[in-house]
């Protein structure tokens, strides 16, 4: 918006060079577009690829650059944006930066991961605030929809008795008693999953989401 207005006051006043500044404007919009908008808050493609390249960092992969890979990145910034609002309006507190102290497996030398980050383009404030929206999003489903998962007595007998059963009796299945504790955390993990999802659905409906599919191209 301010290299907008500059420019037109440029035009207006007939100022030398002005034509360099609304030049070099419009590449920058072209080379960081919008990716997508939610509501009046948007998501850029520099901001989509930043954080595949963070990712293929932790994950020591190549980079995805692929259509595909941005859309599933842009989907994951939006729910990101989606819970800290959440959060806010709850007064929910999350982690703070701190948090992500020595959560980046050790290097064998400070210049290996030095020359790592440089390779995949990043910053430590990159990775940081890469690590922080993990954790923070970890913490707000634990916090937020946990306490509410109720598993009962049958839902666990019901899964263990689902549980294939071992074609050899030389690893025989545990018992029930000895398998309630594992499967009620299970059960409690994947309703707290679940609950996460329907959030998301209805949040992502009512704060209009809208992809420019020009850049997942």
């Amino acid at each position: 918006m301010f290299g907008h207005t500059l420019v037109a006051a440029g035009l207006i006043l007939g100022l030398p060079g002005l034509e360099f500044v609304f030049a070099a404007s419009v590449k920058a919009e072209t080379l960081d577009r919008i990716a997508v908008s939610v509501g009046q808050e948007v998501i850029t493609e520099s901001q989509v690829i930043l954080d595949l390249r963070v990712a293929a960092f932790l994950d020591r992969k190549p980079m995805d650059l692929s259509g595909a890979a941005k859309r599933q990145s842009a989907e994951r910034l939006v729910d990101q944006l989606l819970i800290l609002r959440e959060a806010v309006d709850s007064h929910l507190t999350l982690p703070s930066t701190e948090a992500t102290i020595g959560l980046v497996a050790p290097y064998a030398a400070e210049s290996d991961y030095q020359a790592e980050l440089k390779r995949y383009g990043i910053s430590e404030r990159d990775l940081g605030e890469h690590l922080l929206a993990g954790l923070r999003t970890l913490s707000f489903t634990d916090r937020r929809f946990r306490p509410d998962v109720q598993v009962s007595p049958e839902d666990i007998r019901s899964y263990y008795d689902k549980l294939p059963r071992p074609a050899s009796t030389a690893a025989p299945l545990p018992s029930f008693e000895d398998s309630r504790e594992q499967i009620e955390k299970l059960l409690v993990e994947q309703g707290t999953l679940d609950a996460l999802d329907k959030w998301l659905e209805m949040a992502r409906k009512a704060a209009n989401v809208r992809y420019r599919e020009k850049a997942f191209e």
